[in-house]
């Protein structure tokens, strides 16, 4: 079925509402059984490339007239034949009844962009301690 999907985490990391309604992907969001678990992708008009990395051991956290709430790891790409991508948490809102919205201004995207990599510098700054002796 036809879905916006929101990313509501960037590496594991949540994200800020402004940030999460930014960025929207737009595709062909489908859920299916793989085994013992599910998994989630949303797929491009030719219905066969991936909009966004795979979602696996996907649960559902809520369901309203407006769309679903998915949660799960999200799997990268390898980069090489052996081994696994990188894998994050993950959770997508995803509105399978969209409305039109206004299109988010991008000035705006690069400043919370901006803001959030400059609060990401703060944090590790203040994670890490001071040599004081030298």
């Amino acid at each position: 079925m036809f879905a916006i999907v929101y990313r509501c985490r960037r590496e594991g990391q949540p994200l800020h509402r402004d940030d999460i309604e930014a960025d929207p992907a737009h595709g062909d969001l489908q859920v299916y059984r793989k085994g013992m678990k599910r998994v989630a992708v949303l797929l491009g008009q030719d219905r066969e490339s991936y909009v966004l990395p795979l979602l696996d051991k996907v649960r559902l956290l809520a369901i309203n007239e407006c769309g679903v709430l998915l949660t799960g790891i999200e799997i990268y790409p390898t980069r090489g034949a052996k081994g696994t991508g990188p894998m994050y948490p993950q959770t997508w809102w995803c509105e399978t009844n969209p409305k039109a919205r206004p299109l988010a201004n991008p000035a705006d995207a690069r400043r919370r962009e901006r803001e959030r990599q400059a609060r990401e510098v703060g944090t590790s700054l203040l994670r890490r301690p001071t040599r004081r002796d030298k």
